[in-house]
C-alpha cells in the first residue's frame, strides 16, 4: 500500500503552521513541525466524517503531546475539520485554539499538554469501542519521546497489551529532543525499539517524514493480530533550516525576518 494521493501535502500544512503561529505569535514550532507527516497519515487512515459527525463508533485521534496544537489544528483544517475562520483565530485573544489542544474544539478527542496523560485515555476508548463491538474502530496517540518517560506511559502500555488492543496506535514522535534539551540528557530511552519490544509490541522503526512509510505501518496493524507501536524518528523543526535540531525553538515565537525566512524555505521544497 501506498500513502493516498488525496493526503494533504506536508509542505501546506507547514506554511499553515507557520501563518498561524506568527500572526498568533506562539511558539512551540519545533514540536510542530516533526510531527505533521504523522498526523497526516493519522487522519487519513480514519473516517474524517465519522469524526465530523461525532459518531459513536468513529476512529478516534489523541494528540497526547499537546504542545503541537499548530500542527494539530493546521492538519485538521486541512482535512476539512477547522474552518478557515475558526483556524486563523489560533493562540489570539478570545480564541478557542489554545497553544495546547483542547477539546473544547470540536473533532479533539481530549485536553492534552500535561504529558503522559493520552496514551491511558487512549487505551480506555479503544477498550471501550470494542466493548461497544465497534472493532475496526483505529485509536491512534501522537507522543512525544520525552514524553514517554512518563510511567503513566509505560502502565498503560501493559493494560494495551495485556488486553490485546490490537487497533490501538501508539506513535512517538522520536525528534529526541525534550522541551529544549536532548532527550538522552534527561533521560536515555535507547534502545527504545527493544523497550517497546520488551512490553510485547510489535514495532515499526521507520522514518517519521516518509508519509508511505507510516501509511504502510498502519495498513500494517490494521491487518494484523497484535498490539504494535510506530516508532517515527522524526527531525524537531522539520523544513525550518534554522530551526532544525535546535532545542530553542521549542519556546522562541517567530518575528517577521524569521517567519519570512521560513516560509521561503518551505517555497523551495521542505529539506
Amino acid at each position: 500500500m501506498t500513502a493516498r494521493p488525496n493526503l494533504p501535502d506536508p509542505a501546506d500544512v507547514r506554511r499553515t503552521i507557520l501563518k498561524i503561529l506568527f500572526e498568533g505569535q506562539a511558539s512551540h514550532l519545533g514540536t510542530s513541525m516533526s510531527m505533521v507527516e504523522i498526523l497526516i497519515a493519522a487522519y487519513g487512515a480514519c473516517d474524517v466524517g465519522a469524526i465530523r459527525r461525532g459518531e459513536n463508533g468513529r476512529d478516534r485521534v489523541f494528540v497526547s503531546k499537546g504542545h503541537g496544537a499548530a500542527c494539530t489544528y493546521s492538519v485538521m483544517h486541512h482535512f476539512g475539520l477547522l474552518d478557515a475562520a475558526t483556524i486563523a483565530t489560533y493562540h489570539k485573544n478570545g480564541s478557542v485554539l489554545a497553544g495546547h489542544v483542547s477539546h473544547a474544539v470540536a473533532g479533539v478527542e481530549h485536553s492534552t499538554g500535561a504529558l503522559g496523560h493520552g496514551l491511558p485515555v487512549a487505551v480506555g476508548a479503544a477498550i471501550g469501542l470494542r466493548s461497544k463491538g465497534f472493532d475496526d474502530a483505529l485509536v491512534f496517540c501522537v507522543m512525544g519521546d520525552g514524553e514517554i518517560q512518563e510511567g503513566a506511559v509505560w502502565e498503560a502500555l501493559m493494560l494495551a497489551h495485556h488486553q490485546k488492543l490490537n487497533r490501538l496506535i501508539p506513535i512517538v514522535d522520536n525528534n529526541r529532543i525534550s522541551s529544549i534539551k536532548a532527550t538522552k540528557e534527561v533521560i536515555n530511552l535507547e534502545p527504545l525499539v527493544d523497550r517497546f519490544r520488551g512490553f510485547g509490541f510489535a514495532v515499526h522503526d521507520i522514518d517519521g517524514h516518509d508519509l508511505a512509510a507510516l501509511t504502510n505501518a498502519i495498513a500494517t496493524i490494521r491487518a494484523g493480530d497484535k498490539p504494535s507501536v510506530i516508532v517515527a524518528n522524526t527531525t524537531k523543526g522539520k523544513g525550518v533550516p534554522f530551526a532544525e535540531n535546535q532545542p530553542i525553538w521549542h519556546y522562541r515565537s517567530l518575528n517577521k525576518e524569521t517567519y519570512d525566512q521560513a516560509v521561503a524555505a518551505l517555497k523551495g521544497g521542505v529539506s
